[in-house]
């Protein structure tokens, strides 16, 4: 068994690393033919000869708190290195099934692993196994496509654009080392669950595709912890979205949202928790205005190109009545209100696991209002009003003074306080 990973070794006698995180191979190895004693076997680009470790009565401790990140700890006892070891999950987690068995002692399924696994005391690799797999992958025709034999395992950067794809291709989740992901061009309606889970997606590409028609359930991967803390780019542009998803207030990282070229008539008030946003892209939809929340964003670009963007004074609303201004919904607070907003004054964290999906969802569309930050649901007051917005760049074709902001506040009390503030 041959196991392609990084390695880095820390003395923990001399406190230092004696060796950087280096490309290696690992092998289980006999001292010969006869011996029983299966050692670890290391070799690096710069170390050919490779290094031996004993395994049995030698292992001090195995760390595997983040094997599902990828990477592992084995403590020896001599010398006193510390190996930490990263690479493909599933490798990982092979390997240190049979690392397990080998210290466990001796059985019958031990003894056969060990026979099937292990090399003799005559092991040795070729420099060309020390050669980098394949980071980037790009299919440009269906025919080009590898369904048999799926994407290397290394893959980095995953490009799958324009093959008109009518449904997300699972071997992807396979892909733990994926950065980029792109599958514009594609006639995708629904990505799975466990999309949010590959631990290092950093950007996501998915214009031109049918995600307008996927039901709420099928934004799931936006609610994995992975892809929350860890997806800075996401590109849903040209997707028939009439409204955008409000999980979309779970990804923390985000940096930069394009959403043109659909059918948004309104951004959800939820866009204030992205607080590391600086580009957002909303040109070409449907808005007629902006939520007063995205004025807590520091964002340095906001493109409104060809929105329509309307003066409510000369509005009509579609039942022929002129547009309010100002919206009285005043009422008392029903029990669902009063228990999220318990949730949201203990400051924990919730998700679908921990209280019921609709009271995670009642809490996805929580108003905050523009003078106090309270939050408010049913009962809240609207007004539309022209805001000073902070901004290093703004594309729109129109005049800023042209639209106005969706304000929301939880008492007539801060609505006046606002107009005279």
């Amino acid at each position: 068994m041959k196991f392609h990973c990084n390695v880095e070794i820390y003395d923990r006698t001399l406190s230092v690393c004696s060796q950087r995180r280096s490309q290696s191979i690992l092998a289980f190895s006999k001292k010969s033919t006869d011996d029983d004693d299966v050692c670890l076997y290391l070799q690096t680009r710069q170390n050919k000869r490779g290094t031996k470790y004993q395994i049995t009565k030698n292992i001090e401790r195995v760390f595997t708190k983040f094997v599902d990140n990828g990477k592992i700890t084995i403590r020896l006892t001599q010398p006193s290195h510390d190996l930490i070891i990263q690479s493909d999950t599933i490798q990982l987690k092979n390997f240190l099934r049979l690392l397990n068995l080998i210290i466990s002692g001796h059985s019958q399924r031990y003894n056969s692993l060990v026979k099937q696994c292990t090399l003799t005391s005559d092991v040795s690799f070729n420099s060309n196994e020390f050669s980098v797999g394949k980071v980037k992958v790009v299919v440009k025709k269906k025919s080009e496509y590898p369904t048999l034999q799926g994407f290397p395992r290394t893959t980095q950067e995953l490009i799958l654009s324009g093959l008109d794809r009518k449904s997300f291709d699972r071997q992807i989740l396979r892909l733990q080392s994926l950065r980029i992901l792109d599958l514009s061009g594609n006639n995708i309606c629904y990505l799975p669950r466990e999309l949010g889970t590959l631990p290092h997606l950093q950007q996501l590409l998915l214009s031109q595709n049918n995600l307008g028609k996927s039901p709420k359930s099928k934004w799931a991967w936006l609610e994995q912890a992975a892809i929350r803390h860890n997806l800075h780019f996401l590109d849903i542009s040209d997707n028939s979205l009439t409204n955008l998803p409000l999980q979309i207030r779970n990804l923390s990282a985000l940096v930069h949202l394009k959403v043109s070229k659909n059918a948004l008539t309104r951004l959800p008030c939820n866009i204030r928790v992205l607080r590391n946003l600086k580009v957002l892209d909303v040109a070409k939809n449907n808005l007629l205005y902006l939520p007063a929340s995205i004025t807590c964003l520091r964002l340095q670009l906001l493109n409104v190109m060809e929105n329509p963007f309307i003066n409510f004074e000369n509005f009509l609303c579609d039942n022929g009545e002129e547009y309010k201004n100002t919206t009285k919904n005043i009422r008392m607070q029903s029990l669902v209100e009063w228990s999220a907003k318990s949730i949201l004054k203990s400051r924990i964290t919730y998700d679908a696991s921990t209280i019921p999906y609709t009271l995670v969802e009642y809490l996805d569309e929580a108003k905050y209002c523009q003078y106090c930050s309270t939050a408010c649901f049913d009962s809240y007051i609207k007004k539309f009003m022209y805001l000073t917005l902070s901004c290093i760049e703004l594309k729109t074709s129109v005049s800023q003074s042209h639209f106005k902001f969706e304000c929301y506040f939880c008492s007539t009390v801060c609505a006046n306080n606002y107009h005279s503030h």
